[in-house]
C-alpha cells in the first residue's frame, strides 16, 4: 500500500475510475455491504414487480440477492465504473434478464417508469444526494417503491479520529451523509417512509495493515469524504498504522465502525402532499 492510501476520497468525477480499479478485488472485504444488500432485500414488499432498476450495481452483491428474489424479473442494472459493469456482466453472463447500463445515478433516465427502484452501498457516494434522490422520483411510478441501504457519517470513525490527530490540516471537509440528513433529503423529495433500519456495527479485521489494505481494495480510499488536500506522508502512514493498531485492538484484531441505515419508501402521487412517516422518525 502506498503512502497516498489514506489520503481518502477524489472528487466526484474519480468515482468511476476508483471503483472499475476496485472490480476484481472489492468482494474480498466486502462483508459490512453484503449485509447492507442483505437487508435491503429483507424491506422488499412480497409483491413481484414487473422490472426493477438497481443503482451503482458494483460487483452484484445486490443482484444476486433480487435474483434470487424474483428469478424471472427484468432489472435494468447501472453503474458510473465501467470495469464494475464490465465483471459484473461476465459474472452474471448466466442471466438474460438483466441488463447491464453504464450510467450515472444521478442524472439516468431512458423515459422508462420503474416499479420498483433499489440501490445498497452506492448513493452516499454521489456528489449531490439531493438532485439524485429527485432523480430517482422521477423514475419511479406512481405508487412505486424505492428500497435504499445507505453508509452513513459514523462509517470509519476510527480511522478518520486518527487522521484528525495525526495531520489535522489534511483533515477531509466533507463526509458521508448522516441519518438525518438522507431523512430530509428523501422528505424534500416527495417520498413517503414505510419502513427503515438505522444500524452500527464493528467489524473486525486481523490487524491495522489488513484493514487498511481491505478499504483500499474496495475502492473506498481516495474518494470524496476521504481526501484532504494533501495525502499523508510515509511517515504519517506508518504512525497512522501503529496507532490504529494500539487504539482499536478488539478479540485478536482490530475493529472498525459502520454506520448504515435503510429505507423503504414509496412515491406519493403529489409533492405538494405533507409527507408521512419522515417527520419524528426513531428507529
Amino acid at each position: 500500500m502506498d503512502a497516498t492510501c489514506p489520503g481518502f476520497f477524489n472528487p466526484p468525477h474519480m468515482i468511476g475510475p476508483r471503483f472499475s480499479a476496485a472490480a476484481e478485488t472489492y468482494d474480498l472485504h466486502a462483508r459490512p455491504q453484503l449485509a447492507l444488500a442483505q437487508s435491503v432485500v429483507s424491506i422488499l414488499p412480497e409483491k413481484v414487480p414487473e422490472k426493477i432498476l438497481e443503482l451503482g450495481v458494483g460487483t452484484g452483491q445486490l443482484t444476486r440477492l433480487l435474483v434470487a428474489r424474483f428469478p424471472n424479473t427484468p432489472i435494468d442494472a447501472i453503474d458510473v465504473a465501467e470495469k464494475m459493469i464490465e465483471h459484473s456482466r461476465a459474472k452474471f453472463s448466466h442471466l438474460p434478464q438483466i441488463n447491464w447500463i453504464l450510467g450515472d445515478a444521478q442524472t439516468y433516465g431512458s423515459g422508462e417508469r420503474y416499479p420498483l427502484i433499489v440501490s445498497s452501498s452506492a448513493l452516499h457516494w454521489v456528489s449531490d444526494l439531493r438532485a439524485t434522490f429527485e432523480n430517482i422520483f422521477q423514475n419511479l411510478k406512481p405508487h412505486g417503491t424505492l428500497a435504499l441501504g445507505m453508509m452513513l457519517q459514523g462509517t470509519l470513525k476510527e480511522l478518520h479520529e486518527l487522521r484528525q490527530a495525526i495531520a489535522p490540516e489534511k483533515t477531509p471537509t466533507i463526509s458521508l451523509p448522516a441519518y438525518a440528513e438522507i431523512q430530509a433529503l428523501l422528505q424534500a423529495a416527495g417520498f413517503r417512509l414505510e419502513r427503515q433500519t438505522h444500524d452500527e456495527e464493528q467489524v473486525l479485521y486481523p490487524d491495522a495493515k489488513a484493514f487498511l489494505r481491505a478499504i483500499h481494495e474496495q475502492g473506498v480510499t481516495g474518494g470524496k469524504v476521504s481526501a484532504g488536500n494533501a495525502p499523508l506522508t510515509r511517515t504519517e502512514l506508518s504512525r497512522l498504522v501503529v496507532d490504529y493498531q494500539e487504539a482499536y485492538a478488539s478479540d485478536g484484531g482490530v475493529h472498525a465502525t459502520y454506520e448504515t441505515a435503510t429505507f423503504l419508501l414509496t412515491k406519493r402521487e403529489s409533492k405538494r402532499t405533507p409527507p408521512r412517516g419522515l417527520q419524528g422518525c426513531s428507529c
